[in-house]
């Protein structure tokens, strides 16, 4: 009996972190930082801002472009955007900023926008980050000036994650537990005492924690562990392929007898989003009291910011939106039972 408590307990913890990571799932997952948060540029000239990604989750992050658009002070290209990268992975952004000949002299500050998303199961999230630059506008140059930034400069350096210690440290690291390893099984066979063996694994097991500790693989194991839950409880599922309604379902579709119009949010970047786009038009088809519109949250911001489908710069796809009763469902997990649910509910 007592092992039945403990594992239902096990369970129900597990159940209640997957839950909240799930909540949580809407989080940014990459951390920008500038290498230098101010800058001084001329006027009609141009300047390098250096920002740094880290992505700590493990996550892989899609689609990442920078952007600088305010009077006098842009970029003077957009560069080319990121397309994956990977978890614990890190990049760099050269981004070259341009002054027009106009522009006001003086030190002001300025927003860089990063646009990023990445997918967690069945929903998709695209993430605003606004990093504040310093600029400061100098007066023009004297005479000519080469402009000394190249092309190549705005092209993203994407930065593998590579480990700090040198291979033969670590060769050397595991020689050495090998030797004590093998020793202490000697000490055992003699004194047929096992607290060598015990203390041996133990100082190594200390040893290895401490050392992951110093390159943060700590952050990296949590991060996996937390996945790893998360999966095991079911949550983490994602929906492909062409949905088929039950035989209840149907009949449930069939039985609503009140005019309902959907708005279906999508956006190019959302893995699931087909499938809940051919859910709502296969339930559509069953009953022509039911109409909908497919939203791309790109083309139309406003109306999925008022929707609450964008949130503080946060956009979480796809989402089926009743426009009578407000009701959202966002994912496509389990869609058929919880559209019905939605269009059950009372105008």
């Amino acid at each position: 009996m007592g092992r039945r408590i403990r594992s239902a307990l096990l369970f129900a913890a597990l159940l209640v972190m997957g839950a909240g990571l799930s909540a949580a799932g809407q989080e940014p997952i990459l951390t920008f930082s500038l290498r230098e948060e101010s800058i001084a540029v001329a006027q009609g000239e141009t300047a390098v801002a250096i920002l740094e990604i880290e992505n700590d989750s493990v996550y892989p992050a899609d689609e990442i472009e920078p952007t600088l658009t305010s009077a006098g002070i842009t970029l003077r290209s957009e560069p080319a955007e990121i397309e994956v990268l990977a978890p614990f992975a890190s990049a760099v952004f050269a981004l070259v900023i341009a002054a027009t000949e106009d522009v006001a002299i003086g030190t002001t500050s300025r927003i860089i926008e990063v646009v990023y998303t990445y997918c967690i199961g069945d929903l998709c999230y695209q993430i605003a980050e606004e990093i504040p630059l310093a600029v400061t506008v100098e007066p023009p140059p004297v005479g000519p000036v080469e402009d000394p930034i190249e092309t190549p400069v705005e092209v993203p350096i994407v930065l593998p994650t590579v480990s700090r210690t040198p291979f033969w440290l670590r060769l050397g690291g595991l020689g050495l537990g090998l030797v004590l390893l093998g020793a202490a099984i000697a000490i055992r066979r003699v004194t047929n005492k096992r607290w060598p063996v015990f203390a041996v694994v133990g100082l190594f097991a200390a040893a290895g924690l401490g050392y992951g500790v110093v390159l943060d693989q700590h952050e990296q194991a949590q991060g996996i562990g937390a996945v790893l839950c998360t999966s095991c409880v079911g949550i983490e599922v994602a929906q492909h392929g062409d949905p088929d309604l039950s035989p209840a379902g149907v009949a449930a579709i069939e039985a609503i007898e009140q005019e309902i119009e959907l708005l279906v949010f999508y956006a190019e970047w959302c893995h699931a989003c087909p499938f809940a786009e051919r859910m709502v038009e296969r339930i559509a088809e069953r009953n022509p009291r039911i109409s909908y519109r497919f939203v791309d949250v790109e083309a139309e911001p406003e109306l999925a910011e008022t929707s609450g489908v964008i949130r503080s710069g946060r956009t979480v796809v796809p989402a089926v939106l009743r426009v009578d009763t407000k009701g959202i469902v966002f994912g496509a997990e389990n869609l058929e039972a919880r559209l019905i649910e939605l269009l059950r509910g009372a105008p």
